[in-house]
């Protein structure tokens, strides 16, 4: 694979991310860690599950991603396989940031009251 190619398909993936923003923010992306890969992007994320690093690329053979989670010392944690493009956002979403009581974190974490508080 060409560097190119690599670069296109990084674009692809962040132009995914682009659809949802204030999902995407929430990961808490550092932009400069974002770099290409082959045929894909890894970038460096502060969330309520996952703090490190998260690798996404194309299996071009199935046209379907593959996300890896990667802990700040380089250690593979997790790899999610057979990803479809609709589903990406909502996979790193849940891998990285949407724990089970989110609201409640969120609440906690920045001093918010959410409309179950009220």
């Amino acid at each position: 694979m060409g560097e190119d190619y690599s670069k296109e398909i990084a674009g692809y993936i962040l132009s995914i991310f682009r659809t949802n923003p204030f999902v995407v923010m929430s990961w808490g992306i550092n932009p400069a860690s974002i770099t290409i890969v082959e045929v894909g992007v890894k970038f460096h994320v502060q969330g309520f599950i996952h703090t490190g690093y998260v690798q996404v690329v194309l299996n071009e053979g199935e046209d379907l991603f593959e996300v890896t989670l990667i802990s700040e010392d380089g250690e593979t944690l997790k790899t999610i396989e057979h990803i479809f493009v609709d589903n990406l956002i909502s996979i790193l979403d849940s891998e990285i940031e949407k724990c089970e009581n989110y609201e409640e974190r969120i609440s906690q974490e920045y001093g918010i009251i959410t409309e179950t508080e009220k």
